[in-house]
């Protein structure tokens, strides 16, 4: 049995790594991004209907893929088509070569970011499920 924050540790090194950080210029973080930043940055965040300490056997994480807008406003897809592209390739080399933690990603949604309007985002809903 494992909680949130073991997921969330196992998690992020596999989205933390040389190929999804090169279509970043920002970094990767834990449940939340830096205040203002208009940097390319990943979040990885754990629903809130867990609270991290939790036993469980599955769990949803939340990745969100963030970019700065255009100019008028319209998202960059093209940048942020190359951040999930890199995000969802780790994401299944790891479950290939691991039969314990299976992830998979159940929801894609772009959204525009209310708390920065330059920027929008990437939500990525990822579950993970832990075979016995």
């Amino acid at each position: 049995m494992k909680t949130t924050i073991d997921i969330n540790d196992i998690l992020y090194p596999i989205i933390n790594v040389g190929s999804v950080k090169a279509t970043i210029d920002g970094r990767v973080y834990r449940n939340k991004k830096p205040l203002n930043s208009e940097l390319r940055d990943i979040v990885i965040i754990p629903l809130s209907n867990y609270v991290g300490d939790e036993i469980i056997n599955d769990a949803t994480f939340m990745v969100n893929c963030y970019c700065k807008n255009f100019n008028n406003g319209t998202p960059d897809i093209t940048k942020l088509r190359a951040i999930i592209n890199a995000v969802v390739a780790v994401i299944e080399a790891y479950n290939a070569s691991n039969n314990y933690y299976v992830f998979g990603i159940t929801n894609q949604i772009l959204i525009q970011d209310v708390d920065q309007i330059s920027m929008s985002y990437i939500n990525l809903r990822i579950s993970c499920f832990i075979e016995k």
